[in-house]
């Protein structure tokens, strides 16, 4: 018989310990289980509260979260609800808990026989959206019209879209050779090269990825490449590179580009030269630290500086950051960011421009720091970019949207030369 001890182990690393979700360790159904309980673990939580007589010790709270694993079973998973009963009460004797046999039986039970009494109780917002408070007040602050649909956006999976390497297919071609496969792909509306799969797939069945012809990124994500624009044998920066996405697209649009892509993480910096050596492409990697000077590198007609943030806009592909992202992080992160674009901009030539990108939505990690920018240096003209999103002061914002794109912020500016 299946039980969720492994789901469980992966759970409390991210509830218990504060671990970034990592499903290596879980097949297809864990993986799905598990991230389905991180997108809806408040409403979740609340259940297990309601269904409890009284709450467990803190030395057994892995039992919550079989409880919490074992509602998310009965409520989301595609097989009889005693298969999952039978398999949370299984786990109990993994977790050398066995006379908990009882208590996660009568548990579960008790909810499926009183389902709707107990949803009906749960009244809080933070439960019914799924959303700890503190990130309910941001969006609520910054996004008032459109809270609703940002949250309807990150409580819904993510689909799997792809970028078609441009100097190997064209789209029309590899959507042929998809569908050869009985893989349906609908063309993206904000990228030329883009394809969102009707349903994800091991990347492993898709054609021709191990030659490279073609990449998994978000829509939202490819934008970046096409709106640096960059031109044949210009010096570009890659800052904050890993996993390497953008970087493959940089090369991709423009192939004898001399590109230097920077990373802070040894580890992560490793992803960049594998996907390089999957797309047949050369690059130099950097481990560095560029919110400190780093003059040795030289100087960039172009910089794509992907910044650190709170990753707010990706929610819906990662539902772990909204137990994970704390209120406090934002100073650090708001730091970091305005280093990193002062140390950058250094780096930068006279008549060079600089695409700053975050896949946030909090105004302070966006525009609010183009703001702080233009204000403290003086040789900065803005760039028009297109018309997505929604347009701000400075750049333009891409909101999460159900089955289209992640949420993510750009803006372009030029240094001009001196004296003008």
């Amino acid at each position: 018989m299946r039980d969720f001890i492994n789901e469980v182990t992966v759970l409390s690393q991210t509830i218990l310990h504060g671990h970034a979700y990592n499903g290596q360790a879980l097949d297809p159904l864990g993986r799905f289980l598990v991230q389905t309980t991180l997108r809806h673990y408040f409403w979740l939580d609340s259940i297990v509260q309601t269904i409890l007589d009284k709450p467990l010790q803190k030395k057994h709270q892995d039992l919550k979260l079989l409880l919490i694993l074992g509602i998310s079973a009965t409520e989301f998973l595609n097989q009889p609800i005693y298969t999952s009963v039978n398999a949370a009460v299984e786990t109990t004797k993994r977790l050398k808990k066995p006379w908990a046999k009882g208590l996660v039986n009568a548990s579960l039970r008790t909810f499926q026989r009183t389902r709707q009494a107990v949803i009906n109780e749960i009244h809080a917002e933070v439960a019914l959206t799924n959303h700890p408070l503190w990130i309910l007040d941001r969006i609520q602050a910054d996004w008032p019209d459109q809270k609703a649909a940002i949250i309807a956006a990150n409580n819904d999976p993510a689909p799997m879209i792809l970028r078609v390497n441009a100097g190997k297919q064209t789209r029309a071609a590899y959507q042929i050779l998809l569908a050869a496969k009985d893989l349906m792909a609908t063309p993206c509306d904000l990228s030329p090269n883009g394809l969102i799969l009707d349903q994800a797939v091991a990347v492993g069945d898709l054609p021709g990825f191990g030659e490279g012809w073609v990449s998994v990124q978000d829509s939202g994500a490819q934008l970046a490449a096409q709106l640096l624009q960059p031109k044949p044998f210009e010096r570009v920066l890659d800052a904050c590179s890993a996993p390497g996405s953008k970087s493959c697209h940089l090369l991709e649009l423009a192939p004898t580009l001399d590109l230097v892509s920077v990373d802070i993480d040894a580890d992560r910096l490793t992803r960049v030269s594998e996907n390089f050596t999957r797309l047949g492409a050369t690059g130099d990697l950097r481990c560095l630290d560029l919110a400190k000077p780093q003059p040795e590198l030289g100087t960039f007609d172009r910089i794509l500086l992907d910044t650190p943030c709170s990753a707010s806009g990706v929610i819906r592909r990662h539902p772990d950051i909204k137990l994970l992202r704390r209120p406090e992080d934002l100073a650090t992160l708001i730091e970091t960011q305005r280093q990193l674009l002062t140390q950058c901009w250094s780096l930068l030539r006279p008549g060079g421009s600089l695409l700053y990108v975050t896949c946030s939505i909090f105004s302070d990690e966006n525009e609010d720091n183009l703001v702080w920018f233009l204000a403290n240096h003086h040789d900065v003209e803005t760039l028009a970019l297109p018309a997505v999103g929604v347009p701000r002061s400075i750049g333009v914002q891409l909101l999460p949207t159900k089955g289209v794109h992640d949420g993510f912020y750009y803006a372009h500016v030029r240094k001009m030369s001196p004296g003008l």
